[in-house]
């Protein structure tokens, strides 16, 4: 079977290459069809490259990735769902050939953006070892399941082809290389997709040889794709200890959670090319414990000599100011290199904060684009605590930055 797999995401603030579709491409190839990548990122008639592709590969079917659903952040949010319909809509009607969608944002409701884009087929979570049993199923059937859902593996084996994705490009327009260590995510954040997903471990060899190939091709600074690096200690020692004795010399950023950490780690982290740590927190609910964690992880980043920077998100539901002001004076006393707080929450269907909000009739009157069918797709947000109000107990402070206003992620601000 001819697999023709694009890439629709054109979002360039900064340009983030397809290394989802890259797994896939390789993973298909391995099971014998032939497959070809078409990304689209730079390019502005994207209708007009998919029919030169169509006529020059001759596909028998297409699979077209979903990264993102939307941008996430409130004020300059831009939703991607209704151009990557439109490229559905093409294959299918002008070639008849079935999509099968796949990526990050399909796992924020499946079901639902299977229904918005018109697409045949979704896999839910990431594709590796669920994408060729589809593919077989519609060989053998002619027809499968509309949606598949990933297979839990311990140890993934995730080969990668970068063929038809310009890196010298994405590195000319601050785009950066990627690579992840496992998927999967053992913490319970209630705003979050990938919250208590079972986590699959790649080898570290393999993730290694991903980072030869990469800087073969001139990447010298990455970002790592894990929801956070340090899912295990152990791994997450293992995997420095070997980058920094075997690895190429890489720049490399990564986000962390505030668990599972030593002063090793740290030390390993910065010995193997890491030069800023993005620490992800949140006010919902957390113990003192939660606190304290990111006051030790705070302090010995900085004592190591690594960049530190926290995403915060807060205005939670029943969440009062006199909680927020107690974390906002911790971070005043911890002194990371800068706070983004973020307080609008994009909700969708099957989060645990949306369930929550949805059953306390004062609460829907924050939301923000909601509408009475309860489709979650669009972007809909809840926020209590104005942007106004959030200037006032910052006080002009530098180390605060509040998100949305400036498009662009951290390792671009460095």
């Amino acid at each position: 079977m001819r697999v023709l797999l694009i890439n629709p995401n054109t979002y360039r603030f900064p340009p983030v290459p397809p290394i989802g579709l890259e797994h896939v491409a390789a993973e298909v190839e391995e099971a014998g069809h032939e497959a070809k990548m078409l990304d689209l990122c730079f390019y502005d008639s994207p209708l007009k490259d998919i029919d030169e592709a169509v006529a020059e590969f001759g596909p028998d079917i297409a699979g077209i990735s979903v990264r993102n659903v939307d941008t996430v952040l409130f004020q300059t949010n831009e939703f991607f769902l209704d151009d990557i319909r439109n490229i559905v809509r093409h294959v299918r009607e002008k070639y008849g050939l079935a999509v099968i969608i796949g990526g990050a944002g399909v796992a924020a409701d499946p079901e639902g953006i299977l229904d918005y884009l018109g697409a045949d087929y979704a896999v839910a979570g990431p594709a590796e070892g669920a994408i060729n049993e589809l593919l077989e199923d519609i060989v053998c059937c002619g027809n499968a399941d509309r949606i598949r859902y990933r297979r839990y593996r311990y140890d993934l084996q995730c080969p990668r082809k970068t063929g038809g994705v310009e890196y010298e490009r994405y590195m000319r327009q601050g785009g950066i290389g990627g690579f992840d260590t496992h998927k999967g995510c053992s913490s319970s954040c209630v705003y979050c997709i990938e919250a208590n997903t079972r986590v699959s471990f790649k080898k570290i060899d393999d993730v290694l040889a991903e980072i030869r190939m990469l800087a073969d091709q001139g990447c010298s600074r990455f970002h790592l794709c894990d929801s956070e690096f340090n899912e295990d200690l152990d791994y997450s020692i293992d995997f420095c200890n070997a980058l920094k004795r075997e690895g190429p010399g890489i720049d490399w950023a990564l986000y962390m959670k505030p668990a599972n950490y030593n002063k090793k780690l740290f030390r390993l982290m910065k010995e193997s090319g890491v030069s800023l740590i993005t620490l992800t927190a949140d006010s919902w609910k957390k113990c003192p414990l939660y606190w304290t964690d990111i006051e030790k992880i705070v302090f010995s980043a900085r004592s190591s000599g690594l960049k530190i920077v926290v995403d915060f998100l807060c205005g939670f539901p029943y969440e009062d100011e006199e909680t927020l002001r107690f974390y906002l004076d911790l971070f005043r006393r911890v002194q990371p290199d800068s706070v983004g707080i973020n307080p609008y929450i994009r909700l969708y269907r099957k989060l645990q904060i949306t369930d929550i909000i949805f059953r306390d009739e004062a609460l829907k009157r924050n939301l923000i684009g909601y509408r009475e069918d309860g489709n979650l797709v669009r972007p809909v947000f809840y926020n209590q605590l104005s942007v106004e109000r959030l200037r006032v107990l910052i006080a002009g402070e530098p180390i605060f930055r509040i998100e949305g206003p400036e498009r662009g992620v951290n390792y671009s601000r460095q």
